[in-house]
């Protein structure tokens, strides 16, 4: 029996095997569904793909990395994985094409059994499930799709061995991934058709190339921390804007964001067809120099809410109005299952009863880590514990301090299982919900894939992280049951 199943090896399951060893637990496996290591940043490989948190905050604590711009590319950040995973030697503790298909919690032993899609099963003590919170593609089910006889793809699996050049191609949704593909291959097209929903706030992306000097000062340890921590800090003080004081988000990033749709644009009509008419901040806030530039080139054309999609048909997509627009490839820039239930395997824990079942009416989750009636399984990535202002790993670095803690207090105890108790799991959530009412996300006036259907918000985390960080390095034992 292993001591620990890792699932997924993004920076999720990376950073899980790496506090693992260095809590001196080596009894662990990563299972892993894709052919490689790597997860998000692997996946999303599509033209433009780049990090929208600066590199130096986007990596982990204690990994330092060379840097060569202030925003990575989807190819650094790879690159950086890779170089972590060797110097921990993780890929010989890795299982590829090992996608999880089931998990069932055996009460007898304590422990769960893991199945993957390659037929190997696995027994455990303990998993932790970093698959990721954005990692299920989102596609929308129109009518008539499977009779389109061009070429479709989400952005997080793109086919690198189609070639768009001089092709007629749409791109359905704006969002983050939308704004960073879509100036990335206009120049190669024919036709560019964009299906916009709901325009975003866009500010300018401060990104520039870092000097060899720059990089050379940045190698130095203090140098790297002291920069890193700055930047930490800087991010954590725009929760006063999402949280405490929304209404300052129409005057600073409202104004910026009004002026480069202004410098960015040509004609009134793009421009009032590309400002959003909720606050800043309700749906994510997105950063790009050249997204709008491209709707200036008479190959293309934007179309917003008022051309709504009715279906597809064989050469391509018809439109409410009755138009057809023959198309070769649709790209699917329509986000993921973020809000849902976001794991896709049926997971069966105490007395038989599914993750499913109890999410029924809302994910949820204590510290957006353990769930009532799961026993030694910890969620990386879980219910509640997304950032709309500073790095996603800040999160669940601070969540693996509580499942290392929780671990090691499980086995000093010679105990076999641990669960958080519901009246405290309960507590808190209920304590995120009544956080969540005020802020922008849930009263600027949109509705955003940050939400449930029904309006709830099971993705955010609503406060300073400094907080959470300090709550998950000194979650008290007592709010759980050690059996």
């Amino acid at each position: 029996m292993l001591e620990v199943v890792i699932i997924g090896s993004g920076f999720g399951g990376i950073i899980s095997a790496i506090r693992l060893l260095k809590a001196g637990i080596d009894d662990f496996v990563l299972l892993e569904r894709d052919e490689q290591m790597g997860g998000t940043w692997w996946r999303n490989s599509y033209p433009g793909a780049a990090v929208d948190v600066p590199s130096i905050l986007y990596s982990i604590s204690g990994e330092p990395h060379d840097w060569t711009r202030a925003f990575a590319l989807q190819e650094e950040i790879l690159d950086y994985t890779n170089k972590v995973i060797d110097k921990y030697e993780l890929r010989s503790r890795t299982r590829l094409k090992a996608e999880v298909v089931s998990m069932n919690y055996q009460d007898a032993s304590a422990s769960w059994v893991i199945k993957t899609s390659d037929g190997q099963s696995y027994e455990s003590r303990n998993v932790i499930n970093a698959s990721g919170g954005l990692s299920q593609a989102k596609i929308p089910a129109f009518e008539g799709l499977d009779s389109f006889r061009g070429k479709t793809m989400h952005t997080s699996q793109w086919d690198h061995s189609f070639d768009y050049e001089n092709k007629r191609v749409a791109v359905i949704g704006t969002g983050a991934s939308a704004v960073q593909v879509i100036p990335s291959i206009v120049e190669k097209v024919k036709k560019l058709e964009v299906f916009q929903r709901t325009p975003h706030w866009i500010l300018k992306r401060p990104d520039r190339i870092f000097s060899s000097w720059e990089r050379k000062l940045r190698k130095k340890k203090w140098i790297n921390t002291f920069l890193r921590n700055a930047m930490y800090l800087f991010m954590e003080w725009r929760i006063l804007g999402f949280r405490y004081f929304p209404a300052f988000l129409d005057i600073v990033p409202t104004l910026e964001a009004k002026a480069h749709i202004r410098k960015s644009l040509d004609t009134k009509e793009l421009q009032g067809l590309m400002t959003p008419e909720y606050r800043p901040g309700c749906k994510r806030i997105l950063m790009s120099n050249e997204y709008y530039q491209v709707f200036n080139e008479a190959k293309v054309v934007l179309r917003d809410k008022s051309q709504p999609i009715a279906c597809f048909y064989e050469n391509g997509i018809a439109l409410q109005n009755g138009q057809e627009i023959p198309l070769d490839l649709v790209i699917f820039a329509t986000g993921f299952h973020a809000a849902e239930n976001n794991i896709p395997y049926p997971i069966i824990g105490k007395e038989g009863r599914s993750i499913e079942e109890e999410w029924k009416s809302a994910a949820h989750a204590f510290w957006g880590t353990m769930v009532p009636g799961f026993p030694n399984l910890f969620l990386i990535s879980g219910p509640n514990t997304g950032i709309g202002h500073t790095s996603a790993l800040v999160m669940i670095e601070a969540q693996l301090d509580y499942v290392i803690r929780m671990i090691k207090h499980k086995k000093a105890n010679e105990k076999t299982s641990i669960e958080v108790r519901r009246g405290a799991e309960e507590a808190f959530n209920e304590k995120i919900q009544k956080a969540l009412k005020g802020t922008v996300w849930q009263s600027g006036g949109c509705k955003s894939w940050y939400q449930r259907a029904d309006g709830k918000n099971t993705t955010l985390y609503p406060d300073f992280t400094i907080g959470f960080i300090r709550n998950c390095r000194n979650a008290r034992f007592e709010d759980h049951i050690f059996s």
